[in-house]
């Protein structure tokens, strides 16, 4: 079982792989202002993610098995404490592995964070855009029900009388 929950983790690193570089080329989609090749990308995201879903989800059976011989275990289990009761052939891999995945994860989440800046930014700047050329208001978010906040913009500052 020990190898086997090392597979699933070497899988879950090489998705996380798949997914930063997915993330680079939606950076460069960002600043591009390229909105086709964004969609298509965040359509292969959400298959990417699926794909840790599923691994995940697998993990998590290997760790209920192996469970039913070790009470201490469950799909919960930590690194530090599945390391206690991994046989000292598989430690190393075991380790290893386990580093990579959090590696990988580190690198998923800092690009993924600096992409969600970038995008923001350039919602910012579209709005922007769309308030000098339509004379109002555009806050750069949506409201709770998806409509966009309006306000109207005075151009006249002059007090008439």
């Amino acid at each position: 079982m020990w190898q086997k929950l090392i597979d699933i983790i070497q899988t879950l690193v090489e998705i996380y792989a798949q997914l930063f570089v997915l993330n680079e080329k939606k950076r460069k989609a960002v600043l591009d202002i390229d909105m086709h090749t964004l969609e298509g990308l965040i359509k292969e995201e959400q298959a990417i993610i699926n794909s840790i879903i599923t691994a995940e989800q697998t993990r998590k059976n290997i760790l209920k098995t192996m469970a039913v011989n070790n009470s201490p275990i469950n799909e919960h289990s930590n690194v530090k404490n599945l390391l206690h009761f991994c046989p000292q052939e598989y430690k190393d891999s075991f380790l290893k592995v386990n580093n990579d995945l959090s590696a990988s994860v580190q690198k998923v989440s800092s690009i993924s964070e600096a992409n969600k800046l970038l995008m923001q930014g350039a919602l910012t700047a579209v709005n922007m855009n769309i308030n000098s050329l339509a004379g109002i208001k555009a806050d750069p978010g949506y409201g709770k029900n998806g409509t966009q906040n309006f306000s109207p913009h005075e151009k006249n500052f002059e007090l008439k009388i």
